[in-house]
């Protein structure tokens, strides 16, 4: 049985910030899910977590890849938003396209786009 991600947690200082900036750019929609907490549930086995910290190691985080259809529009939306772009969109032969980029809090976020 293939092992998928169920789950992806990222730490942010200001939590009310981080909500806004993700609900705007990929439309997750957080729920309260104890002290500190945010979640996103799709109901079909992704959730994503906000966990308030005090301190977050930049460039130190997981990351995870968000599959969409138009990288530069995302891109464009992120920076909109107060984020930054790490990288440009990048070729991944045969398979599609790459960019990476950066949160509020310096969290590195991928974006996956097919060809």
């Amino acid at each position: 049985m293939a092992q998928l991600i169920a789950h992806a947690e990222i730490p942010v200082k200001d939590i009310d910030k981080a909500k806004a900036f993700y609900e705007q750019l990929f439309g997750w929609e957080f729920r309260p899910f104890g002290n500190g907490y945010l979640l996103f549930n799709n109901h079909k086995g992704i959730t994503i977590g906000l966990k308030k910290v005090d301190e977050i190691q930049s460039g130190n985080t997981t990351i995870f890849h968000i599959n969409i259809k138009e990288i530069e529009k995302y891109l464009d939306k992120a920076k909109e938003l107060g984020g930054k772009e790490v990288r440009a969109k990048t070729i991944i032969p045969a398979m599609g396209y790459y960019a990476l980029v950066g949160d509020l809090d310096g969290n590195t976020i991928g974006l996956f786009q097919t060809n």
